[in-house]
């Protein structure tokens, strides 16, 4: 029995050192050129939700480094990869790291944050809140972007059903008169799609943080 733990112990540590081998290599970020650029150069902040909501650049979209969100959504929230970009981390190795991921898909024009102020802010609600909401004179669009087999288990009547690489293309469709409350599974790819709704000047948009997981907690 003891020889069986060492083993699968042994393929644990093997396994960690292989994931962090394979992982991606980190670049080296420099400052944002001070010049006025040709093109406009996307934040990509990869905090969580939470802590992007309550501060961040303004027109930055949130795609999370944790649970690969970043390199899940790149492609479909960024899809030139010769579109500058700056990367908003915790701390620059993170940075550094999520550079380098992007680095590898073909994104080579990465830097640090331009100068500013985080003076940008997220609405939070939650699935509670959605609820009353959706009770009142002006219930908000809904707007579910998970996938289809989560949608297939479940969703809020009359939500628009998005699946969550698709949700960037949708954003010109939708009325920007009408508050929009985007909601996935449990806050982060909806604050991907927020965030995107922002940056393109949807004024009263809000992530249902504790997402679909919450809605169904209220049952």
């Amino acid at each position: 029995m003891r020889t069986l733990r060492n083993a699968a112990a042994s393929l644990v540590a093997f396994a960690a050192l292989a994931l962090v081998a394979c992982g991606p290599a980190r670049v080296e970020l420099s400052e944002p050129p001070r010049e006025p650029a040709a093109a406009e150069r996307l934040v990509i902040d990869v905090r969580d939700p939470a802590e992007f909501a309550a501060g961040h650049l303004p027109g930055a979209v949130n795609i999370q480094w944790t649970w690969d969100q970043l390199d899940g959504r790149i492609a479909a929230y960024v899809p030139d990869p010769s579109t500058p970009l700056a990367i908003r981390a915790a701390t620059r190795e993170q940075a550094e790291r999520a550079a380098g991921l992007l680095a590898a898909r073909g994104y080579d024009d990465i830097t640090l944050p331009p100068d500013g102020d985080e003076t940008a802010t997220l609405e939070l609600i939650d699935a509670g809140r959605l609820r009353a909401e959706l009770g009142g004179e002006e219930p908000p669009l809904v707007v579910d972007v998970r996938t289809a087999a989560e949608f297939a288990r479940g969703t809020i009547d009359g939500a628009l059903l998005v699946d969550q690489d698709a949700a960037p293309a949708l954003v010109h469709e939708l009325d920007r008169g009408r508050r929009i409350a985007v909601i996935c599974e449990g806050g982060w790819r909806s604050s991907q799609l927020a965030s995107l709704l922002r940056r393109e000047g949807f004024e009263d948009v809000v992530n249902v943080i504790d997402g679909m997981a919450g809605w169904r907690a209220l049952d």
